[in-house]
């Protein structure tokens, strides 16, 4: 039980949130970041958003496999923010550069 306890210890003590800063170095993550921050979101910019940071993490990754109708052959990117009571989903078409599908649940 001791081992166990020190085990997780360990492991939850390397998790981190990710922030705005770690998806800087990929121009097309920031430009999803950008356009959902100030046309979703309503930001009036993503400096704005990222300076708010009124969410616990936040996941920006690319979908190869979404294949949505009459979008087939374009590129998406996929963010989650989450906050303290509620997440989102944003599916964003890089390719056409607009929002494809949004959710969002509450937590709690």
């Amino acid at each position: 039980m001791k081992y166990f306890f020190v085990l997780m210890l360990v492991l939850t003590s390397h998790a981190h949130a990710y922030q705005c800063e770690h998806f800087f170095g990929d121009a097309k993550k920031v430009e999803t970041l950008e356009f959902l921050a100030v046309n979703e979101m309503k930001y009036s910019s993503i400096a704005d958003f990222c300076e708010n940071h009124d969410y616990m993490d936040l996941e920006l990754n690319f979908m190869p496999n979404y294949f949505k109708f009459g979008e087939e052959d374009d590129d998406h990117y996929k963010m989650m923010i989450h906050r303290a009571y509620s997440s989102c989903t944003y599916i964003y078409n890089i390719t056409k550069k607009f929002m494809t599908d949004r959710s969002c649940y509450s937590t709690w």
